[in-house]
């Protein structure tokens, strides 16, 4: 058996993990990180994504957006019990057990994520990474979601902060598995147990472990478990997320950690499923319709708010048959701006026909059942000349036209314009998994708590590893949630 000595152990190497390896190592800690993937593939979920924040625009010192807190409000549980979120205004030491492990989002937890922001930027840039506080629309020809960004994503971070580790004397324990946390006679964490290459054990002595691994969506066992059978027609959205097989959650419930956020949901994207590229999107359904196997239309292809977009569709998606969507739309589309086309990214043309009967024939769905929708859909368009959908989000005073169907139970509630001008095209969506939602109850500091309410000695949770979403994801505070608890608990561990 290989044996390691260190101070911290940092079991992944995301955004959380590498800030909590800096940080640990800037706090004097000697910092191994434990990484599932090959050196040249560590990263996670984080390698891959373009980091969007929510922040103000245009702000040299960074700002929450104005939603944040709203976002967040409406988000942080299901029926909370009113004596309980009550006692959440006293001392959290004071705190019942119970509170402590409640199923709702713990408001110390959310203060000390949005206080520690500002000088958690600061601090990666000074280390050179770069923000873009001027924003990219988000989705990406919609117009109406205009967020800030890292530039170069998750990635930049990644490559920013390596040789920063290892100029420390920070170490990578590359291709080795976390399985087990060890804990001394007092119920200490103090190392983890793994598998190496060839399943050579190894394992790593530590003062503290950091659980920076990611939430479960590279595992079917778990993903079938708690977010059920509709899993069985998700992926990760990218590579990345194939590492995420949720083994550090498994070993802190093991010793009776206190779960949070919502186990059985997760956050969706839209992507074409015969396509190999990383977050392969396809987010034009709001150009066109959605039709399922059975050639039927089951979800409103435009709602008035976008946050809804990824989340509502990416829901109605995976109940259908099969988990599949089909994106609909005509010629119509290429006659205008081609912004259109940023939303998608998927390297595979769209499916093409020259009448509706031919691209039924090529999606396998009855033709019959789908034209029969189409001209329904058609009919309720009683604003179709109207409809110019170069002016997503550029409409003075509103987002969106407001020109929907009439007549129909399920409305397109903006943007209905016919679908009657050959050729026709399609393009397939099936729901891809950004991220889980649930996690670990920690404390402000990054502790993990146990059921009693009581911080398990030395271990810490970041990242996505952490649950702090309920009913919806409040879109784009993955990364910052992985950046700003990676720093906290990085900075806490060496001190412990």
């Amino acid at each position: 058996m290989k044996q390691f000595e260190t101070d911290v152990a940092v079991i992944g190497c995301g955004v959380a993990g590498m800030t909590a390896a800096l940080s640990a190592l800037e706090s004097g800690a000697k910092v191994i990180n434990i990484e599932r993937s090959t050196f040249e593939e560590r990263g996670g979920n984080s390698r891959w994504t373009d980091a969007n924040l929510k922040l103000k625009l245009g702000q040299e010192e960074p700002e929450w957006d104005d939603a944040f807190w709203a976002s967040f409000e409406t988000s942080h549980g299901y029926h909370v019990d009113p004596e309980m979120m009550a006692e959440t205004a006293s001392d959290y030491a004071s705190w019942h057990p119970n509170v402590k492990t409640g199923p709702f989002l713990d408001p110390e937890l959310l203060s000390a994520f949005s206080e520690a922001m500002p000088d958690t930027i600061e601090w990666l840039r000074d280390l050179g990474v770069d923000f873009n506080m001027d924003g990219k629309f988000y989705p990406f020809f919609l117009k109406v979601m205009l967020m800030p960004y890292i530039t170069g994503g998750g990635l930049e971070v990644i490559d920013k902060l390596t040789p920063l580790i290892q100029a420390k004397g920070g170490e990578f324990l590359c291709e080795t598995t976390a399985v087990r946390l060890i804990e001394d006679d007092m119920g200490r964490v103090c190392g983890v147990r793994c598998s190496g290459k060839n399943n050579e054990p190894v394992e790593v002595h530590a003062k503290a472990v950091i659980l920076a691994s990611g939430g479960f969506e590279g595992n079917p066992q778990m993903l079938a478990q708690y977010v059920g059978k509709k899993s069985r027609y998700m992926k990760p959205v990218a590579k990345g997320g194939y590492f995420n097989k949720g083994e550090g959650l498994r070993m802190a419930l093991e010793l009776n950690a206190a779960p949070s956020g919502d186990w059985s949901d997760v956050h969706l994207q839209q992507v074409d499923p015969r396509s190999t590229q990383p977050e392969a999107l396809v987010d034009i359904w709001p150009c066109g319709i959605v039709v399922n196997q059975n050639g039927e239309r089951f979800m409103d292809e435009c709602p008035h708010d976008p946050g809804t977009f990824q989340e509502g569709a990416g829901r109605a998606v995976v109940e259908q048959d099969g988990g599949i969507g089909y994106i609909i739309y005509d010629d119509q589309l290429d006659s205008g701006d081609q912004e259109w086309r940023f939303g998608i990214r998927s390297e595979v043309p769209p499916i093409q026909a020259d009448t509706l009967e031919g691209l039924a024939a090529q999606l396998n769905i009855p033709a019959d059942k789908f034209v029969s929708t189409v001209e329904t859909y058609n009919n309720a368009c009683p604003g179709s000349d109207q409809v110019d959908y170069t002016t997503f989000g550029q409409i003075e005073g509103a987002l969106f036209d407001c020109i929907g169907t009439q007549g129909l139970t399920i409305p397109k509630s903006n943007y209905a314009k016919r679908i009657d001008k050959p050729p026709f095209f399609c393009y397939p969506m099936m729901s891809s998994i950004c991220l889980t939602c649930g996690g670990l109850r920690v404390t402000p500091d990054a502790q993990v708590v146990n059921y009693s309410g009581e911080v398990i000695p030395g271990l810490y949770a970041a990242g996505e590893t952490i649950g702090m979403y309920y009913r919806e994801y409040v879109g784009a505070t993955s990364v910052l949630r992985g950046l700003i608890f990676g720093r906290i608990a990085g900075t806490h561990a060496a001190s412990s």
